[in-house]
């Protein structure tokens, strides 16, 4: 943000003039109510008889969010040409068990010719336009440890083709080849829910009406992967309005092809069922459980995904 000061003399005239530019920033702790914010003022293009200006912030935000260190400096602080100033302030959030609190954070910045302090010092107020979400619950079931996160933004889990192999080329071939185009931000994001166990038993599980057949003559410890992903309130569709795939790394480059014939790829399925070697489903779902716990991710919450090379 971009401030200018004018100092001005008895006759209203403008005597000098400085601008002041006002940055902040600060990291989210998915796993604690408090966080920290540091405040960045830097002083330039001074002009006429004004050589200092004198700075002072105060913080403070609504709803159950308080400020523990409202200031990032004590007092004022003076600054000439090309001075900066840097501080840091503090706060923190503490919803009740399995509730949510959405809070604003507001800033106070006061101005003043240094060595001449007005009785009204002139100041500029602003809001963070993001609201942060602190909540205590996460999975729905025991874990109420508190987190924090900023719900307007929609992050992006990367899994890379290198590291999650066949699970990622399933997901990938998903995304390009079925009509909703999960996870992709051109498609539909995936949104989080909290019954994936539930779910999976429909995709890959005892409540398909198509059981998944694994093929361990091309897939050593063939294991039925799925996407949308069964956490997710567009996974958990009945396997056998899936498409099927296989997917296999041959000569450098990711082939895939239909696992059953019978049944063949149409593009217009909901969902995809993947015959992944267990090892490569297991880390995929385990770096979907750390991103989900990572982004503070609660029920509904979108998100994108992305298969890198």
């Amino acid at each position: 943000m971009k401030v200018l000061f004018t100092l001005r003399g008895e006759q209203q005239q403008v005597v000098g003039s400085a601008n002041l530019y006002v940055s902040s920033s600060a990291t989210l702790n998915p796993r604690s109510g408090t966080w920290d914010e540091d405040l960045v003022v830097e002083a330039v293009d001074f002009t006429g008889q004004l050589t200092s200006v004198s700075v002072g912030i105060e913080v403070s935000c609504d709803s159950l969010c308080t400020a523990t260190n409202k200031s990032p400096w004590i007092g004022n602080r003076a600054l000439t040409n090309l001075g900066v100033a840097t501080g840091r302030v503090s706060y923190s959030d503490a919803p009740a068990v399995g509730k949510e609190d959405r809070a604003t954070v507001n800033y106070r910045m006061t101005m003043f010719q240094t060595g001449t302090a007005p009785a009204t010092l002139p100041a500029v107020e602003w809001s963070n336009p993001r609201a942060i979400r602190c909540d205590s619950v996460l999975t729905g079931g025991s874990n109420t440890s508190t987190g924090c996160a900023l719900p307007s933004v929609t992050p992006e889990m990367e899994l890379p083709l290198a590291t999650y192999g066949a699970a990622a080329a399933t997901y990938q071939w998903a995304q390009y080849t079925l009509s909703d185009g999960w996870g992709l931000y051109s498609g539909k994001p995936l949104t989080r829910a909290l019954d994936g166990s539930e779910r999976r038993r429909y995709t890959c599980g005892d409540k398909t009406t198509l059981p998944f057949v694994p093929k361990p003559d091309s897939v050593p410890n063939d294991t039925c992967d799925e996407f949308p992903f069964a956490s997710t309130h567009e996974g958990g569709t009945d396997g056998a309005l899936c498409a099927e795939i296989v997917p296999l790394f041959e000569n450098g480059v990711w082939q895939i092809y239909e696992a059953d014939p019978a049944r063949p790829v149409k593009g217009s399925e909901p969902c995809v069922r993947g015959h992944v070697p267990s090892s490569e489903n297991s880390a995929a779902g385990g770096a979907y459980s750390a991103f989900i716990q990572n982004q503070r991710l609660v029920d509904k919450d979108p998100f994108h995904v992305s298969v890198a090379f």
